[in-house]
Order: C-alpha cells, then structure tokens, then sequence
C-alpha cells in the first residue's frame, strides 16, 4: 500500500540565511545529520527540510527552509510540517523562548507531531529514576553542590574526590574533579575542563582558596556534585558506553547502536568534543573484561537502557530517541552517568560502525511515518517485552 508524503521539519535555534533576503551560504548546523535525512527520506516518501525560528512568519503563517538537493543546500518556502524533530540547541533564555513560540504559533496553523520529547534538569531526571528500585543501584549519588562546606564535610571519607558538573551542561564542559592526593594531604588539586572544555590543573592550600575560585568559575550556573568514579580502561584511560535508543516503525524502542568513547591519558573526560576518539563497544568492553563478562555487561547495559527508557517516559511524556552514557569501574560495576533527549551520531560514524549510522537515520524517518499514521498517545511505552528485547545478544549494536 503506497505511503502518502509526509513533510518533516529539522528545527534548529538559528539558520545562517535563516531569510529569504539574508546574504551568505545556507548551512545547517548539523549538515551531516540533515543531509543524510534528507537524502534517506527520498526513498520514504518524506519531504525533509531544516527551518529556525527566523523563517516563519506568523503573520502570513509561511515558513522558509533549507532543502538538500544536488549536492547544495537551497532556501525555499516550503509546507508546515508533520512531524517537528526538535535539533535547536539554544545558547540564551531568549533563544529557547522564540524557538518555543514559534513551535506553538505554527501548530495553530496546522497541527504537528513532535518526534521527540525534552528533558528537564539533570537533577529532575536523577530523582526521577532514584525512585525506581531497579535503576536506582546505577545511579552515582547526586546533590546539587551549594556552599564549600559540602567538600569540607564530604572529601575526608571520599579518597578518591568528588566531581562537580553543571547541571545543564553538556560535551564534558565545565567538569571538575576535585581530591586531596594521599601524598599531599595539604593541597587540594582540582582538574578538570573549562567552559571552552580547554583541560586544566590548579591546586590550592585551604578550602577558603578553593571556594573561592569555584565561586568565580561556576558563577551563577548550577552544579551538580558526585563522588568520583574509575572509570578508566586498564591503561588507565577514561571511557564510557554511549547507547542510543530509538523507536522503530512500529513505536516500539530498539537499540540502534552501542559504542565506546575514549579519551586520552591525561584527561578526566571521554568526550569526543573533549579530545576523545570513538570505537565499537563490543572491542573496548572486550579489552577491558573476558569475552563472557564482556557480552553480559553490553547485554546489561541494553537492557538497562530499555529500562530508564520506559521511565523517563513515565515521568516526561513520550519520546522517539534517548542517548545513554554508562561508566564501568575495573571491576565490571556499572553506572549510569548521563541520558540525553538530542543525541549526536558521531561516535557511530568515528567507530565505522555503518549499520548503527544507518539505523540511526532510518528509524528516525521511519517513526516519523508512524507518528502520523495514527494517534500518537502523549506517552507510549513498549511494556515489559522492551527490557527483554533489549536484553538479546547482539553482534556489536545489532538490533
């Protein structure tokens, strides 16, 4: 049975040419991401386009936006959307405000889906999954960081530190690590990333110092604090297991592909915008565990990801992707050490793996379809069948 044209729209924060009369080189900020949407979807039926808050006009109720044909991208006026994927990644209040707004003005023009919900703070969605006994052993304790007596009381029974990371931020900006080293019990040393994630090292004498320099790097931006975590490899550099979930043509959550990130030596971070380098999860685990230990601990992870998936979406409505970063000690405990609702696909792309890259694209277009092929409730879950499907052995990130 043939498909009717759906049209799906990439709303990203701003758009260079965003304008029918702004001079200069259209270019989305995700070219990669949109052009291989935008060049999957002509064997679905599915008209793609990227567009930013500039381009409507509410007024008239037309919307301008960026197609990807013969190698260029072109500015055009084009159709309201069906589907909204939501890639907007506001830098000011003001920003999100007017990328909401718009949203809201053109849905009165004509209805759309969303296809992915969004995530409160860091600190929400950790007390949302405390509360669920099975998630809640994953989970590194967490306090939002408010006065330097916290590390005073905190860093005498904790001998390996603490971390400290904004409760918004985002690619490992902004992380510290904070310890008192057992050779010099009257320093305290800090690493870490600054906000243009630039590694750095500083050391102080007394609590005092150290309070008041965070005070001056955090500002007025909220913190998250943790005890610190080894996470590293057996020569001793730090990685983590991104997994990205998603839903299928049928609403119903798959993983579409699973792969390690690893970053260097001397660095407290994985993060690919850090310095880090992806490869599959399935090569790192089994370098770091035996081949049994390995294939049970990536079937975990999936399962577990299945897991917070189907809660989030109790707590936060409906979602069509989630990304999960999970940390491993050398032991093979495992947490999870962040969700995130608007993941990247670089790490798929530097491990080589095509089939995760291509699942990726697909099953966004695919779901796309379903979402307005029927009623998509406000929140869809797969029940109980998700963690054991998510659970099956898989060769690297096979479905």
């Amino acid at each position: 049975m043939p498909h009717s044209k759906i049209v799906l729209g990439i709303m990203a924060a701003s758009l260079k040419g965003a304008r029918p009369d702004s001079p200069g080189t259209l270019l989305p900020p995700e070219p990669r991401l949109s052009r291989s949407l935008s060049v999957a979807s002509q064997t679905l039926d599915i008209d793609v386009y990227v567009f930013s808050p500039e381009g409507f006009d509410p007024a008239s109720g037309s919307l301008f936006g960026c197609r990807y044909a013969n190698g260029a991208w072109k500015l055009e006026l084009v159709p309201l959307p069906d589907v909204v994927y939501d890639r907007s990644f506001p830098k000011t209040a003001e920003s999100r405000r007017r990328c909401s707004a718009v949203l809201g003005a053109m849905s009165e023009r004509k209805h759309h889906e969303r296809l992915n919900g969004s995530l409160p703070s860091k600190l929400r969605v950790y007390e949302s999954l405390r509360d669920n006994s099975a998630i809640a052993p994953y989970l590194p304790a967490t306090a939002p960081y408010r006065s330097i007596a916290q590390l005073e009381r905190l860093l005498p029974d904790l001998p390996r530190g603490v971390v400290l990371k904004p409760a918004a931020g985002m690619q490992g900006r902004g992380f510290l690590h904070i310890e008192v080293p057992p050779l010099k019990p009257d320093a305290l040393i800090v690493r870490g990333r600054t906000r243009n994630n630039m590694p750095f090292k500083e050391s102080f004498k007394d609590f005092q110092k150290l309070g008041a320099w965070l005070q001056s790097f955090m500002g007025s931006s909220p913190f998250l604090l943790q005890p610190y975590l080894p996470l590293r490899t057996f020569d001793d550099r730090p990685y983590d297991i991104r997994v990205l979930l998603q839903k299928d043509a049928s609403g119903e959550w798959q993983v579409s592909g699973s792969a390690a990130r690893l970053g260097r030596r001397d660095s407290m971070t994985s993060n690919l915008h850090g310095g880090g380098i992806a490869v599959t999860a399935a090569d790192t685990l089994g370098a770091n565990f035996t081949p049994s230990k390995a294939e049970h601990l990536l079937r975990k992870i999936h399962a577990l990801s299945g897991q917070v998936a189907l809660r989030l979406e109790e707590s936060f409505g409906r979602f069509g992707e989630l990304a999960f970063d999970f940390g491993l000690e050398p032991s093979g405990k495992l947490w999870l050490l962040e969700t995130n609702a608007k993941p990247g696909r670089e790490a798929f792309r530097q491990a080589g793996d095509k089939q995760a890259a291509g699942l990726a694209v697909t099953r966004l277009l695919q779901y796309a379809r379903y979402l307005t092929s029927r009623n998509a409730p406000a929140l869809t879950t797969a029940g109980e069948s998700a963690k054991d499907r998510l659970s099956r052995p898989q060769s690297k990130s096979r479905p």
